[in-house]
């Protein structure tokens, strides 16, 4: 009886085992499934707006299909580019000042000495304060009227400046915010590279004879590059973006001295409720963050 049971029994198929490729899939689908919902589904739906009319001011227009008229008001747009000159010069101003606050600070904070611990608090301090928070900070301490740095320059002898109220005070008060507070990202991106140079080789350069800043300049700088190159980059591409902190010190202001290409979308979309025209500005300021970003690829490609 056994033997009939066993031979009335289905036979069961061999399992059929997945391929690296198809394993591969398998387990990269959700995050792909994730990824196209959050990041590609917006930027699509972005650039199929930026296609329309749709202004919310005019509902009896509806959305039509306007192909590249947006792009055309774009180019034709002053306003356009000088919130694009605005970023740009805020871009390389902020991004080069926080290079020359952000690599000394790192330093300090990774060479044994007293200024070590003071320097690591004065690390964490601006990147722990939110952004808007920051701004308004620095709003009241640049205050014509009873703010902090006027009242020092009086007492070292200077002038008070009208910082909120004239452009070119306005544009260097913002610019000295943004510093303050991007200048901890590339201290703590410049230290984490410190950490990682391996002491042996600084020792074994000392010891064939290389001072210290010899040292330095031939060992430690060339393994820090790459660290150097990825923190340009991040501030880069954050720089083109910057909003929140120029939208909460001046709101673009006096005159539109200030105003970002991030503050124009937001006001034309926001604001105005011109949601075409404000996708079309969208999809130019994400062309140019993508040519920044095409040269981190490049470069993270050729280092390899």
């Amino acid at each position: 009886m056994t033997d009939r049971t066993v031979s009335s029994a289905p036979a069961r198929r061999p399992r059929r085992e997945l391929s690296e490729g198809q394993l591969a899939a398998v387990l990269l689908a959700p995050a792909l499934l994730v990824l196209g919902a959050v990041l590609l589904y917006p930027m699509l739906s972005t650039l199929y707006t930026s296609l329309l009319t749709q202004k919310l001011t005019e509902p009896w227009l509806g959305t039509p299909f306007s192909g590249l008229k947006n792009y055309v008001q774009l180019v034709h747009d002053a306003r356009f580019w000088t919130a694009l000159q605005h970023t740009l010069v805020f871009g390389v101003l902020t991004v080069s000042g926080s290079f020359l606050v952000g690599v000394p600070m790192a330093l300090i904070a990774h060479w044994e000495g007293r200024l070590r611990p003071y320097a690591r608090v004065a690390m964490l301090l601006p990147w722990a304060m939110p952004p808007t928070f920051t701004a308004l900070t620095f709003q009241w301490m640049f205050n014509g009227q009873y703010g902090v740095v006027n009242d020092l320059l009086v007492r070292l002898g200077g002038e008070a400046r009208s910082w909120l109220t004239q452009p070119v005070w306005a544009a260097t008060a913002l610019i000295l915010t943004i510093i303050w507070k991007t200048s901890s990202f590339v201290a703590l991106m410049v230290l984490g590279g410190l950490q990682g140079v391996p002491r042996e080789l600084t020792e074994a350069a000392e010891v064939d004879g290389a001072g210290s800043w010899v040292s330095f300049w031939r060992v430690t700088v060339p393994l820090l590059a790459p660290t150097l190159a990825v923190a340009f980059i991040f501030r880069a591409i954050s720089a083109l973006q910057v909003f929140d902190i120029p939208y909460a010190f001046s709101g673009g202001g006096p005159a539109g001295a200030t105003e970002t290409l991030g503050i124009y979308i937001y006001r034309t979309s926001i604001e105005f409720l011109d949601f075409g025209y404000g996708a079309a500005l969208a999809v130019a300021l994400f062309a140019v963050s993508l040519g920044i970003t095409a040269v981190y690829v490049r470069y993270v490609r050729g280092d390899q």
